[in-house]
């Protein structure tokens, strides 16, 4: 059973909330420093995501509410708009598609780029899990693309200067006068869908991606802007769906989510009005969406169905993101 213990289990069982002790057990026994510096990149990746697996089945099977608390209102104090007003001056990087298994990464990061961190923890992505979706939830800004965030009026009007960086490689001139940073990072979430996607071996390359794109986000910013506090989060995580990490359903019983949502995890009814009654859909009218409840994959055809990153549904994995703040050395 690994982690997954007895007492583990009878949480589950328990009334209250859970999705925040679920979140500790995947921070801190799971996706756990231990594990990833004693682990090689893909057998950390593959031994926590047989090990999530294996919880969320029993979630989907006998505690479907938890689901339910992946789309109640984020926290004021995991809140990225009230993040980047409530305390000028600061700054936020949004990594783009980071998950809970990066979290040892970062922290790592961190130290070895001589900042302290303040805060760290979990907050949770918008529903469905789309990049779109959280900017139009969480900054309230319009449901626009992050690329358009450096010219959003609104942003400017809360004293929030925003840069876009489309490639790992890419840096952009920072304004070290504005109350608030936002620097937003393409990377990783372009990887998922390249075609060195279909193997287990890109985590480690995302891994190592990820140095350039820190030393071009975060530590630009703490080079730039000085003494500010910088957050570290994500719009959305990701699920893995290499063999034996996705719940056990056969083609049969696939079939009807894989002729409606095809190779995605998500919908939306003004575009796919007719979703079918599927255990493993959830169906949000109130929200205009329908999404994948759980690790299940569908079985397209074509390439899409040789990708095992994947998000845009409601699981742990993909609506838990990564919160650290960080403070350096004042100017």
């Amino acid at each position: 059973m690994g982690v997954l213990t007895l007492n583990i289990l009878e949480k589950l069982a328990q009334p209250g909330p859970r999705l925040p002790w679920l979140a500790d057990w995947l921070l801190e026994e799971v996706w756990s420093d231990g594990n990833y510096q004693s682990k090689p990149a893909a057998d950390y990746l593959q031994w926590g995501e047989e090990t999530v697996n294996k919880l969320e089945e029993v979630i989907a099977a006998a505690a479907g509410r938890i689901y339910d608390e992946m789309l109640a209102p984020v926290p004021p104090e995991r809140n990225l708009r009230e993040f980047l007003t409530g305390r000028q001056p600061c700054a936020a990087v949004v990594f783009d598609g980071l998950s809970l298994r990066e979290m040892p990464l970062i922290r790592r990061l961190a130290g070895e780029s001589g900042l302290h961190i303040v805060e760290q923890g979990w907050s949770l992505a918008a529903a469905p899990s789309e990049t779109v979706d959280f900017i139009a939830g969480r900054l309230a800004v319009g449901a626009i693309a992050p690329s358009q965030l450096a010219a959003s009026a609104a942003l400017k009007a809360l004293g929030v200067s925003a840069v876009w960086l489309d490639q790992v490689n890419q840096k952009r001139a920072l304004d070290p006068s504005a109350p608030a940073l936002l620097v937003w990072s393409a990377f990783p979430d372009y990887r998922y869908t390249e075609r060195d996607a279909k193997f287990v071996e890109m985590f480690g390359q995302l891994h190592q991606m990820m140095m350039t794109a820190w030393q071009n986000s975060v530590q630009e910013v703490a080079h730039r802007a000085p003494g500010r506090r910088i957050l570290v989060t994500s719009d959305h995580g990701y699920v893995f769906f290499g063999s034996g990490y996705a719940f056990a359903r056969d083609n049969v019983a696939i079939a009807p989510l894989t002729d409606y949502l095809g190779g995605e995890r998500s919908a939306r009814l003004d575009e796919k009005p007719n979703p079918p009654a599927h255990r493993d859909l959830a169906v949000f009218k109130d929200r205009g969406i329908a999404m994948i409840r759980g690790r299940v994959q569908t079985h397209p055809r074509g390439e899409g169905a040789r990708k095992l990153y994947k998000h845009g549904g409601l699981s742990l994995m993909e609506m838990l993101t990564p919160w650290l703040v960080l403070e350096g050395a004042a100017p």
